[in-house]
């Protein structure tokens, strides 16, 4: 038994999809706007936590060789 705008496998069609055409709803377009805007925003956190954070490591100390200290 099929219904109207599925295909053989339950699916919906395309042209039933109301966002085919580009009908969809102000709602909708908030939604995507703001989830959008906030993906870049947590972006932006991530990448100035990543930059602030950033371990360059230590620097390299010129100590002359008899002054190291060797563990045996």
């Amino acid at each position: 038994m099929k219904k109207e705008g599925f295909d053989e496998y339950g699916e919906p069609t395309l042209r039933e999809i109301d966002d085919y055409k580009g009908t969809h709803s102000k709602e909708k377009s908030k939604v995507i706007m703001w989830v959008i805007i906030s993906g870049l925003i947590l972006g932006v956190f991530y990448a100035m936590a990543r930059y602030y954070f950033w371990d360059a490591g230590e620097k390299e100390l010129n100590v002359p060789q008899d002054q190291k200290i060797r563990h045996y």
